[in-house]
């Protein structure tokens, strides 16, 4: 299980505005996802309760996870801005290796802070073997580049504008009202955040996806406390490797042969 250097993390809490301060990085305790995992949900308040149970039991009876896309399925090519406001290819993103590919719900939610501290520690072991890191958020306007600097990230954070990635990864959903009253009771308006009137969220899903745009592993969770481990991601990029035309060379994966017998 990777271990992770996560802030402390209180229930839904916004991000701070950005100041031209350091950030916040010192505060700081090593804990594994599912550990952190369990501590938000012991600050649950009976309301919370209630919200999560509603919204996990619809995207599980609406089968909402049967839409996205599989391993063996063709990735979308896409066009993203990141938090500076830099445009990245798909293409360009899995040019020179395997891309892991993450959606996260944004930087309000605690569960998603605490997955992309885990993928930000365990950075330096996808680069050593070639892969690319991206993460995934409808958010846009400046919340991508407060998020960056309120946790200390290092990691590529795309902006979903208009909600088209995740859609054609089949992992995006209408907000049901019921959830859009509590989180507007905790004074949040994804309408704002994401520049759209329509409240919209990304089931949690991360991709690996080879040179070709070929998915090679896909984790989907309607339960959006639960968020695939980086040590996960890490051994499935390496049976990718081990299955397919990506060639283990010196530590990297490579693209290799069509064809060729596994390394």
């Amino acid at each position: 299980m990777t271990m992770i250097r996560m802030p402390a993390t209180a229930r839904f809490q916004p991000i701070a505005p950005q100041s031209n301060e350091s950030p916040p990085m010192k505060d700081r305790t090593d804990k594994t996802l599912d550990r952190i995992r369990i501590e938000l949900l012991t600050t649950f308040s009976a309301a919370d309760w209630e919200a999560y149970n509603h919204l996990v039991g619809w995207l599980r009876e609406t089968d909402m996870a049967s839409h996205a896309l599989k391993a063996g399925d063709r990735a979308p090519d896409f066009l993203l801005p990141d938090a500076d406001g830099r445009l990245h290819s798909s293409e360009q993103l899995r040019r020179n290796g395997p891309l892991v590919l993450s959606f996260f719900r944004g930087g309000w939610c605690p569960f998603c802070t605490a997955e992309l501290c885990a993928l930000q520690a365990a950075r330096d072991e996808f680069e050593s073997i070639g892969a690319t890191l991206a993460v995934v958020t409808p958010e846009t306007r400046d919340f991508p580049r407060q998020l960056k600097w309120s946790l200390g990230l290092d990691l590529k954070v795309l902006s979903d504008v208009d909600y088209d990635v995740a859609m054609s990864y089949g992992v995006l959903f209408q907000v049901p009202d019921e959830t859009k009253a509590h989180y507007s009771g905790l004074g949040f308006d994804f309408g704002a955040r994401h520049g759209s009137t329509v409240w919209m969220l990304p089931i949690p899903a991360t991709y690996v996806i080879d040179a070709e745009g070929r998915i090679r592993s896909a984790f989907v969770e309607p339960d959006f406390t639960i968020r695939e481990d980086p040590a996960q991601i890490l051994a499935s990029l390496r049976q990718a490797a081990s299955t397919s035309s990506w060639k283990a060379e010196g530590g990297k994966l490579h693209p290799g042969q069509s064809g060729d017998e596994p390394a």
